[in-house]
């Protein structure tokens, strides 16, 4: 077969598909990655075949940062993402108002615009040339959707996180159906529909939620869309990584981390990063903070017991602590989930504060809203998932949960097969 996978460049959003993206190579399959330029380093960097398309410089800016939706939709865009009430199971509770204007942001912010739009046409003219037998798209790079759509290809929506797009989704056409006719409003048709038109196509609803998805996510975790599902289990990845010498010897004490992404930022947070190492000071654990010099360099002196590095990879680091503190971000938690590392989330928005709680309705962790995190409040929250028993056995059964799940070799066979039922129905 020939599998199509694109991808945002982000590269924290395209590094979980790539076990699944070497498991089909090691079966034979032919493999290529699709995505902005931006991506092509990183593509090829993991021994893929990069396919660039569309526009370089594709986010001068983290497109979680609130400001982005300001610039991209104008005034009250951010405020109303971090606003919107997301349940985790009653999706009866969304209104259609919210339901509706979600649509509104989401549409402009993250499917068309400088994410969608302009690598549309070189990835149609890309697939029509090299003509796949499967396309997997990461769930916000709808353009994968598109394509496949066109081509009369099966497609796959891969799901790294928690699914509360698609469960936004689910809802608001079961509001939608509740609606006068006069007051229908669908932002993704209305977007969608011309593209599909333009070239030969129409709309269906697999353009926003794929033939199938393809979820990552802890199966206790995972929120029901309504359709069909194949669960994998998630794969670390932290791309190119040397394990450094210090990390070979054993700790002398509790090993704990402290990790904020790519941006290294708590501009959404209460403190500072100052602040909460000079809080985990009291602590009898070693502190490893993954920061650079540069982001370091008006800390002023630090605690003995903080070891800062620019990078580290997780999945080295993480099977050595006995607790982790992130921002939500879709690597750091996996990873965590996967060696069983309890977590301390600072939820600030986006699907982190859904998923934080649900990991300490699980015993896997605890949950700290971002505006609440102080020195004291991330310190005392740190030390009850070092001395609770009950979070290392809940971080232990979600390990499990998680690793359970097929792996990709596995899912080789299983995508194998859906290509093949597609083609039996297309005859």
């Amino acid at each position: 077969m020939k599998i199509l996978f694109v991808s945002m460049p982000h590269p924290t959003h395209f590094q979980p598909m790539l076990p699944l993206a070497w498991a089909l190579r090691a079966a034979g399959h032919e493999v290529r990655v699709a995505g902005h330029p931006d991506l092509t380093e990183t593509s090829t960097g993991a021994g893929m075949t990069a396919v660039p398309v569309g526009t370089p410089a594709w986010y001068a800016d983290d497109p979680y940062e609130p400001a982005l939706y300001g610039r991209l939709m104008g005034a009250g865009a951010s405020d109303f993402l971090g606003s919107f009430d997301w349940p985790m199971s009653d999706a009866s509770a969304w209104g259609w108002e919210g339901l509706l204007g979600l649509e509104k942001v989401l549409v402009p912010a993250l499917y068309t615009g400088i994410n969608n739009d302009p690598m549309i046409e070189e990835l149609l003219a890309y697939a029509r040339h090299w003509q796949p037998d499967l396309v997997v798209w990461e769930q916000l790079t709808v353009a994968g959707a598109v394509v496949a759509e066109l081509l009369g290809v099966p497609h796959a929506r891969f799901v790294y996180g928690l699914d509360f797009i698609g469960r936004a989704r689910e809802a608001f056409l079961r509001r939608y159906e509740e609606q006068p006719e006069a007051h229908r409003e669908d932002p993704t048709r209305e977007w969608f529909e011309p593209v599909m038109l333009r070239h030969g196509g129409s709309w269906t609803e697999r353009l926003r939620t794929g033939g199938f998805t393809i979820d990552t996510s802890v199966p206790s975790t995972r929120l029901d869309t309504g359709g069909p599902v194949e669960g994998l289990r998630y794969v670390p990845y932290n791309g190119a990584s040397v394990v450094p010498e210090w990390l070979r010897e054993p700790a002398g004490r509790r090993r704990v981390c402290l990790t904020l992404g790519r941006s290294n930022e708590l501009e959404n947070t209460g403190t500072t990063v100052a602040e909460i190492l000079g809080g985990l000071a009291s602590l009898d654990v070693e502190v490893v903070a993954t920061l650079g010099a540069e982001e370091a360099a008006g800390f002023g002196p630090l605690p003995d017991n903080v070891r800062l590095v620019d990078f580290v990879p997780l999945h080295d680091l993480l099977p050595t602590c006995a607790a982790v503190v992130h921002h939500g971000g879709i690597g750091s938690r996996l990873t965590a989930v996967h060696h069983g590392v309890p977590q301390l989330v600072l939820g600030y928005g986006y699907d982190t504060w859904m998923i934080a709680q649900r990991q300490e309705e699980l015993d896997a962790g605890l949950a700290l809203a971002a505006a609440d995190a102080t020195a004291g409040s991330v310190r005392d929250h740190v030390a009850r998932l070092l001395d609770e028993p009950r979070f290392a056995a809940g971080a232990a059964r979600m390990r499990d949960e998680l690793l359970a799940q097929p792996s990709p070799a596995d899912l080789v066979a299983v995508l194998e097969r859906r290509v093949e039922e597609w083609a039996e129905a297309a005859r």
